[in-house]
């Protein structure tokens, strides 16, 4: 016999399983996220929700799931629970939980979409979409397309960072959706940077030009241009592009002319996958005039040492860069 203890944690492990699959899916409504966050108070759901954040970023591609796959791990992990000792219970519980959000919690979210894709990049990775369309994703960046696009327009959904280089069809616009903004083209390549944490969405157009929307605003950005949002703000403007390293962590080329050190070290923090931090004492002001090209983190680190006598400290997960410099 159960007692009131186990009923709750049962109720909140089924609301968060739900709650976390629209979240991570982007299609929480702001009232989910509310009673989301009032679940992740309680240091237990705040332990769970992060291993149900680390299935949902291993799963990867989840198009295919059918009901029938859903019906069959559901009854097979309820034998098994039924088949636990008392005392492994609520372990059991747990990891049966997390294994059913890789196959239901993911599952509902591509019920009626059942041609999407969902591609979860935890390194730089290419894909080509099926109009012959090709999208490199940064490292830490997700996207949601269509395995066939179909009717007026082809729409995709991203989620941190990703170079475009988009099939022209002027009969079918391709459109690219963020929370932020929107991007339509017809035919070009630029990049499409929209990380949830920074405070800003940046396209940059490498040829063609492109269309920017945010909230029935919009610019028109041609080769060299780059659009900015200030996502606090609203305001959307335009620029010219004068960053030579907006795709290096695409091409593994890096070029710094005068650069302080603290923006070299936010280019190849955005490059790289490991996290690289400047502490105190630092010289970040120093000026970097140094060119790379395919070159190792560490090799380019060692010059950067060596060049402006820094220390350079690795942990289990940052690289901490310190000194005097200059």
């Amino acid at each position: 016999m159960c007692d009131k203890t186990d009923v709750k944690e049962n109720t909140n492990h089924s609301e968060l399983i739900h709650l976390a699959s629209q979240r991570f899916a982007g299609e929480a409504s702001p009232e989910e996220l509310a009673r989301l966050e009032e679940l992740l108070a309680d240091k237990g759901n705040s332990q769970f929700f992060s291993e149900l954040e680390k299935v949902w970023n291993g799963t990867g591609k989840v198009a295919g799931i059918t009901q029938d796959d859903i019906n069959e791990e559901w009854l097979r992990l309820r034998g098994e629970m039924r088949l636990a000792k008392r005392p492994s219970f609520p372990f059991l519980k747990i990891a049966a939980s997390i294994a059913l959000i890789a196959v239901i919690g993911i599952a509902f979210y591509f019920t009626n979409r059942a041609d999407q894709e969902y591609l979860i990049a935890g390194q730089v990775q290419t894909q080509t979409l099926n109009d012959g369309s090709m999208v490199t994703l940064n490292a830490q960046s997700e996207l949601n397309y269509p395995a066939t696009f179909s009717g007026e327009t082809r729409e995709v959904q991203l989620k941190g960072e990703a170079f475009f280089e988009v099939e022209r069809n002027p009969e079918k616009p391709f459109i690219i959706r963020t929370s932020s903004v929107a991007v339509a083209v017809l035919g070009t390549s630029f990049t499409v940077r929209a990380r949830e944490s920074e405070k800003t969405a940046t396209v940059v157009v490498a040829s063609g030009s492109v269309e920017v929307s945010h909230r029935g605003d919009k610019i028109r950005l041609e080769v060299g241009e780059k659009g900015i949002l200030d996502k606090e703000s609203g305001r959307l403007f335009k620029l010219v592009n004068n960053d030579p390293n907006f795709l290096s962590w695409k091409t593994g080329k890096f070029t710094f002319a005068n650069t302080p050190l603290s923006e070299v070290i936010n280019v190849l923090d955005n490059a790289f996958t490991e996290k690289i931090t400047l502490k105190e004492p630092s010289p970040t002001g120093c000026p970097v005039t140094v060119s790379f090209e395919n070159q190792s983190l560490d090799s380019i680190l060692e010059i950067l040492k060596a060049t402006l006598g820094l220390s350079i400290q690795k942990t289990k997960t940052e690289i901490l860069i310190s000194g005097q410099g200059c």
